[in-house]
Protein backbone atom coordinates (compact mmCIF):
# COMPACT_ATOMS: atom_id res chain seq x y z
CA UNK A 1 0.00 0.00 0.00
CA UNK A 2 1.14 3.32 -0.67
CA UNK A 3 0.41 6.80 0.70
CA UNK A 4 0.97 10.14 -1.19
CA UNK A 5 2.80 12.89 -0.37
CA UNK A 6 3.11 16.79 -1.61
CA UNK A 7 5.69 18.87 -1.49
CA UNK A 8 3.06 22.47 -0.63
CA UNK A 9 5.82 24.60 -1.93
CA UNK A 10 5.53 23.00 -5.52
CA UNK A 11 2.77 21.21 -5.32
CA UNK A 12 4.55 18.10 -6.68
CA UNK A 13 2.79 14.94 -5.65
CA UNK A 14 5.11 11.42 -5.01
CA UNK A 15 4.50 7.89 -4.18
CA UNK A 16 5.81 6.77 -1.22
CA UNK A 17 5.59 2.98 -0.03
CA UNK A 18 4.32 2.15 3.25
CA UNK A 19 7.01 0.63 5.86
CA UNK A 20 6.03 -2.74 7.40
CA UNK A 21 5.05 -0.83 10.43
CA UNK A 22 3.34 1.91 8.91
CA UNK A 23 1.20 -0.49 7.20
CA UNK A 24 0.40 -2.74 10.14
CA UNK A 25 -0.87 0.67 11.77
CA UNK A 26 -3.19 1.54 8.75
CA UNK A 27 -4.11 -1.90 9.24
CA UNK A 28 -5.15 -1.16 13.09
CA UNK A 29 -6.67 1.96 12.32
CA UNK A 30 -8.79 0.68 9.71
CA UNK A 31 -10.60 -2.54 11.65
CA UNK A 32 -11.38 -0.12 14.70
CA UNK A 33 -12.84 2.31 12.05
CA UNK A 34 -14.76 -0.31 10.85
CA UNK A 35 -15.57 -1.81 14.09
CA UNK A 36 -17.20 1.29 15.37
CA UNK A 37 -18.90 1.60 11.86
CA UNK A 38 -20.37 -2.00 12.10
CA UNK A 39 -22.72 -1.73 14.31
CA UNK A 40 -24.51 1.25 12.62
CA UNK A 41 -24.56 -0.73 9.37
CA UNK A 42 -26.23 -3.23 11.27
CA UNK A 43 -28.83 -1.50 13.18
CA UNK A 44 -29.26 0.29 9.47
CA UNK A 45 -29.96 -3.15 7.73
CA UNK A 46 -32.46 -4.42 9.88
CA UNK A 47 -34.40 -0.86 9.90
CA UNK A 48 -34.30 -1.18 5.89
CA UNK A 49 -35.66 -4.37 6.33
CA UNK A 50 -38.49 -4.07 8.47
CA UNK A 51 -39.46 -1.05 6.32
CA UNK A 52 -39.55 -2.88 3.09
CA UNK A 53 -41.41 -5.68 4.38
CA UNK A 54 -43.78 -3.39 5.63
CA UNK A 55 -43.93 -1.23 2.47
CA UNK A 56 -44.79 -4.21 0.16
CA UNK A 57 -47.54 -5.33 2.92
CA UNK A 58 -49.30 -2.20 2.00
CA UNK A 59 -48.51 -1.69 -1.66
CA UNK A 60 -50.89 -4.77 -1.97
CA UNK A 61 -53.23 -4.35 0.28
CA UNK A 62 -53.05 -0.64 -0.76
CA UNK A 63 -55.43 0.36 2.46
CA UNK A 64 -57.95 -2.45 1.44
CA UNK A 65 -56.96 -5.34 4.33
CA UNK A 66 -60.55 -4.66 6.00
CA UNK A 67 -61.93 -5.23 2.43
CA UNK A 68 -60.03 -8.42 1.60
CA UNK A 69 -60.20 -10.31 5.12
CA UNK A 70 -64.57 -9.79 4.57
CA UNK A 71 -63.98 -10.88 1.10
CA UNK A 72 -61.71 -14.09 2.15
CA UNK A 73 -64.30 -14.56 5.01
CA UNK A 74 -67.41 -14.49 3.01
CA UNK A 75 -65.98 -16.77 0.38
CA UNK A 76 -64.72 -19.28 2.92
CA UNK A 77 -68.40 -19.69 4.67
CA UNK A 78 -69.52 -19.69 1.00
CA UNK A 79 -67.84 -22.04 0.24
CA UNK A 80 -68.04 -24.08 3.30
CA UNK A 81 -72.20 -24.48 2.83
CA UNK A 82 -71.55 -25.83 -0.89
CA UNK A 83 -71.96 -22.80 -3.10
CA UNK A 84 -75.80 -22.77 -2.60
CA UNK A 85 -77.99 -20.54 -5.29
CA UNK A 86 -79.10 -17.74 -2.89
CA UNK A 87 -77.62 -16.12 -1.01
CA UNK A 88 -74.45 -15.25 -2.07
CA UNK A 89 -72.49 -13.33 -0.35
CA UNK A 90 -71.82 -9.17 -1.22
CA UNK A 91 -67.81 -10.28 -1.72
CA UNK A 92 -68.71 -13.17 -4.13
CA UNK A 93 -71.10 -10.81 -6.30
CA UNK A 94 -68.85 -7.98 -6.30
CA UNK A 95 -65.66 -10.27 -8.32
CA UNK A 96 -69.08 -11.51 -10.36
CA UNK A 97 -69.62 -7.81 -11.36
CA UNK A 98 -66.35 -6.66 -11.81
CA UNK A 99 -65.69 -9.97 -14.26
CA UNK A 100 -69.01 -8.30 -15.71
CA UNK A 101 -67.65 -4.87 -16.02
CA UNK A 102 -64.60 -6.55 -18.47
CA UNK A 103 -67.37 -8.51 -20.57
CA UNK A 104 -66.16 -11.90 -18.58
CA UNK A 105 -69.32 -13.96 -16.92
CA UNK A 106 -68.30 -15.93 -14.53
CA UNK A 107 -70.28 -18.25 -11.90
CA UNK A 108 -70.68 -17.98 -8.03
CA UNK A 109 -68.56 -20.78 -8.08
CA UNK A 110 -65.92 -19.16 -9.99
CA UNK A 111 -65.69 -15.73 -8.44
CA UNK A 112 -65.27 -17.57 -4.98
CA UNK A 113 -62.80 -20.07 -5.76
CA UNK A 114 -60.79 -16.42 -7.23
CA UNK A 115 -61.28 -15.09 -4.25
CA UNK A 116 -60.34 -17.71 -2.08
CA UNK A 117 -57.48 -18.62 -4.53
CA UNK A 118 -55.98 -14.66 -4.03
CA UNK A 119 -56.52 -14.80 -0.51
CA UNK A 120 -54.17 -18.25 -0.55
CA UNK A 121 -51.85 -16.50 -2.10
CA UNK A 122 -51.86 -13.61 -0.35
CA UNK A 123 -51.59 -15.11 2.72
CA UNK A 124 -48.51 -17.62 1.92
CA UNK A 125 -46.37 -14.55 0.48
CA UNK A 126 -47.90 -12.72 4.31
CA UNK A 127 -46.08 -16.32 5.79
CA UNK A 128 -42.91 -16.53 3.53
CA UNK A 129 -42.51 -12.38 4.13
CA UNK A 130 -43.04 -12.98 7.97
CA UNK A 131 -40.24 -15.66 7.88
CA UNK A 132 -37.73 -14.09 6.17
CA UNK A 133 -38.02 -10.60 7.61
CA UNK A 134 -37.55 -12.66 11.04
CA UNK A 135 -34.54 -14.85 10.55
CA UNK A 136 -32.85 -11.93 8.27
CA UNK A 137 -32.99 -9.78 11.07
CA UNK A 138 -32.18 -11.99 13.76
CA UNK A 139 -28.80 -13.20 11.56
CA UNK A 140 -28.50 -9.03 10.73
CA UNK A 141 -28.64 -9.03 14.71
CA UNK A 142 -25.35 -11.53 15.02
CA UNK A 143 -23.17 -11.17 12.12
CA UNK A 144 -19.58 -11.08 12.79
CA UNK A 145 -18.93 -9.07 9.93
CA UNK A 146 -19.32 -6.88 6.66
CA UNK A 147 -18.72 -9.65 4.70
CA UNK A 148 -21.84 -11.72 6.48
CA UNK A 149 -24.08 -8.25 6.26
CA UNK A 150 -23.42 -8.16 2.92
CA UNK A 151 -24.50 -11.89 1.95
CA UNK A 152 -27.76 -11.35 4.35
CA UNK A 153 -28.44 -8.12 2.30
CA UNK A 154 -28.00 -9.64 -1.21
CA UNK A 155 -30.23 -12.68 -0.21
CA UNK A 156 -33.05 -10.19 1.04
CA UNK A 157 -32.90 -8.45 -1.69
CA UNK A 158 -33.42 -11.47 -4.15
CA UNK A 159 -36.01 -12.57 -1.90
CA UNK A 160 -38.00 -9.36 -2.22
CA UNK A 161 -37.24 -9.48 -5.79
CA UNK A 162 -39.02 -13.27 -5.95
CA UNK A 163 -41.66 -12.50 -3.74
CA UNK A 164 -43.21 -9.03 -6.04
CA UNK A 165 -43.13 -11.48 -8.99
CA UNK A 166 -45.32 -13.72 -7.17
CA UNK A 167 -47.57 -10.90 -5.84
CA UNK A 168 -48.42 -9.76 -9.75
Amino acid sequence: MNRIEMNVSTGVLKTIAFTGAELDAWTAANAIAQAAVFPNAKAAFILQVKSEAGQLTAQVLKGLESEYELAEKEATAYKAVGYPAAPIPGSVKSEINSKAAKGVTITSTVACDTILSAATIWRNAQASLRGKRLTTTSAAEVAVDAAALDTLKASWAAFLVELKTQLV
